[in-house]
């Protein structure tokens, strides 16, 4: 028999020419237990060196509390519940310090590192299977993204053990139909398959986007070949058990996928997703920008490179075993095509709910870089460390520029205990992570901070709640929590949306004195000044204005200070306006409401997004919709009698919406009295 040759001729000669002897098989051995090393020391740096966030805090809490109570917390949020139960488990043993919960990510994170050597191992026989599982392993272990997130009490390292395990279960699965056992044991060859894929779904639901891709490559399996009508009822088996054992969960998925929205979340378009998802996934979130701009090129020439000469390399295609790199590319290539599909009915991007493709990726970008050997045998891993090049620069990044860091929760903390006295109230606009960091905290979004320890100022989450009329809403809740104190102390993230209609400085520039503000990484506190006790109020006499404007925006109704009784001079007036929507308009829209001379002269206004009580700009209100909308107008020391104005317009273009009835673009809607 004829031997097979290179169709590329000079491929064959330099193999020749410079290809040494196969190394021993325990060098490959050493090598992988050293990156599993480096990746472990990698992980353990400064594990606890920066503060817990939002959403660690917001794990730690679900998962310390008692077991039965975990699947029903609404702080699940978009979550199933195992990856909670885990933490439960492992807080009970060892506390729930920051280095000890985020433990848990780094054990899974160099367990995936693992199973990406075992996943690349299997594409190819002998010395370069050896090699292109080292150069994978290499690059899960080094990976910036793989390092940021086993770093934080998430799920995302879990979920990624539980693929690249399940990946391997299903190569299994299929090599013992191969020979037959598949047939007569199905429990045995499909069931470590069958557990693996629940414990993902039950970790983290977007892993489903995977497992379907899985169902599209074995279906193909299924129906080519022979054995067909077997090989459909033993995937007819598998689904029944994935289901059957996430079946307990399906009550708490039913609650929270169904209603999950949030329409201010900005969709990408194509090249926009794949190019943030390249960046995140290759070089890491924080690669500085000069790295990114020359790195990038490696991270795509050289995989690619290596792609290419192993396709059309007799010598690197032999052995190749091409039913599971085929479900390595559908797992990666239709795992982003699939969520961008779903992007598209629901916008929730970030690159970590997609970043269940990373296994196959990086053993797919080992097996690649293994191909240069077909030209020289060193150049697989001078392409790897010309990748660690840039990725070097990235990881120092991550690992030590505080511009990278999370919040400054204890900068904050120590801000508070230097200014902050048991007579003062600090209110903050999230329920984490304050509470791990300040003894005296209560976050029920309308309770009351605890009486002990007293020595301490009192603090709070603050829920801005402006569709009631009771006690809850957001005057009513400040004057019960602050009406007896000396300063009031707001503390705010950056991300959030609690107060994005500003009710709560409105209220505090209305009734006392800014003093201070302090900004912090991801935080800023402002402090005011009160002259107890304050009875905090918003303009709710409202009279009906009925103002019609163009795109179908009703201004239903309003009031402000000064409108009934003359409002004190040089002061803050509020102005509560009530605004419907008839139907969700094409544009965004703001409001800016002015105070003007009766000659036209604008003496202050404030210009705000017309927002919706779930804080959504009018693209995304309900029809018929209404909701309260607060502005701030300082008043003039001059007294007498002014005119407030309104006038709509696009967020964008800035062009003013007219009055439906064609009588200009900024309406009189009433008068302002300033006292003597």
């Amino acid at each position: 028999m004829a031997s097979r040759r290179s169709p590329v001729p000079f491929l064959s000669v330099i193999r020749r020419k410079l290809r040494p002897q196969t190394q021993a098989r325990p060098v490959w051995r050493w090598a992988a237990v050293l990156l599993l090393l480096a990746a472990w020391g990698l992980r353990l740096q400064r594990l606890d060196f920066q503060d817990i966030w939002w959403d660690e805090a917001r794990n730690i809490d679900v998962a310390t509390r008692p077991l039965a109570q975990i699947a029903v917390a609404g702080e699940l949020d978009i979550h199933p519940p195992l990856y909670f139960y885990l933490l439960h488990a492992w807080t009970s043993l060892t506390g729930a310090e920051a280095f000890l919960t985020r433990f848990v990510s780094l054990w899974f994170g160099v367990l995936t590192v693992a199973l990406v050597y075992r996943l690349a191992r299997s594409l190819r026989a002998g010395d370069r299977g050896r090699e292109a599982a080292l150069l994978a392993m290499a690059l899960a272990a080094l990976a910036p993204y793989g390092l940021a997130e086993a770093q934080e009490t998430r799920m995302y390292t879990m979920s990624w053990a539980w693929l690249a395990a399940g990946a391997l279960a299903l190569w299994r699965a299929l090599q013992e139909w191969r020979v037959g056992r598949g047939r007569r044991g199905w429990l045995v060859s499909w069931g470590p398959f069958v557990l693996l894929a629940a414990v993902s779904l039950l970790t983290h639901y977007a892993t489903a986007i995977i497992l379907a891709t899985w169902g599209l490559w074995l279906s193909v399996w299924a129906l080519r070949g022979g054995e067909w009508r077997s090989k459909l009822a033993a995937l007819v088996a598998t689904a029944a058990g994935v289901v059957l054992l996430c079946l307990p969960a399906a009550p708490i998925a039913l609650r929270q996928i169904p209603g999950y929205d949030n329409p201010n979340l900005v969709l990408p378009d194509l090249p926009g997703y794949l190019a943030q998802l390249f960046r995140a996934f290759t070089l890491g979130e924080f690669v500085p920008e000069m790295s990114w701009r020359w790195g990038r090129w490696l991270w795509l020439v050289l995989p690619l490179g290596g792609a290419l000469v192993q396709g059309v390399s007799a010598d690197a295609r032999e052995y190749m075993h091409r039913q599971r790199w085929s479900l390595l590319v559908v797992w990666l290539a239709g795992g982003l095509i699939l969520f961008y599909g779903i992007l598209i009915a629901r916008s929730a991007f970030n690159p970590r709910y997609i970043s269940f493709v990373l296994p196959a990726l990086w053993a797919l970008a080992g097996w690649a870089l293994a191909g240069w050997r077909s030209l020289w045998r060193p150049l697989p891993w001078l392409s790897l460390a010309l990748i660690f090049i840039p990725t070097g620069f990235s990881l120092h990044a991550d690992l030590t520029d505080p511009a990278h860091f999370r919040e400054d929760a204890r900068g904050v903390v120590a801000y508070l205990q230097a200014h902050a006295t048991p007579e003062d109230v600090i209110l903050v606009d999230q329920r984490y992570p304050f509470g791990f960091y300040w003894p005296r905290w209560n976050n029920e979004a309308y309770g009351f901070p605890p009486a002990a320890p007293a020595d301490v100022p009192p603090a709070q989450y603050l829920f801005v709640d402006m569709a009631h009329d009771d006690e809850r809403r957001i005057d009513h809740r400040l004057t019960a929590l602050a009406g007896r104190a000396r300063q009031v102390f707001w503390v705010t993230w950056f991300e959030s949306d609690m107060d994005p209609r500003g009710a709560v400085p409105a209220l505090l520039d209305a009734h006392g004195r800014l003093i201070d503000t302090q900004y912090f990484r991801g935080y800023t506190v402002r402090a005011w000044q009160l002259q107890p006790p304050t009875r905090f109020r918003l303009p709710t006499e409202a009279v009906p204005l009925g103002i019609r404007f163009e795109p179908g925006v009703v201004l239903l109704a309003g009031d402000w200070y000064g409108r009934a009784n003359p409002a004190p001079p040089a002061g803050n007036a509020l102005v509560t306006l009530r605004w419907q929507v008839e139907a969700p308009t094409s544009r965004s829209l703001k409001v800016s409401v002015r105070l003007k001379e009766a000659g036209g002269a604008t003496l202050a206004q404030d210009d705000r997004l017309l927002l919706n009580d779930r804080h959504v700009r009018t693209t995304a209100w309900w029809p018929g919709e209404s909701a309260r909308n607060v502005y701030r107008l300082t008043l003039p020391e001059r007294p007498g009698v002014y005119l407030v104005t309104v006038v709509l317009y696009d967020e964008e273009t800035l062009a003013a919406v007219g009055v439906a009835d064609g009588s200009g673009i900024e309406p009189v809607i009433g008068r302002l009295s300033v006292a003597n």
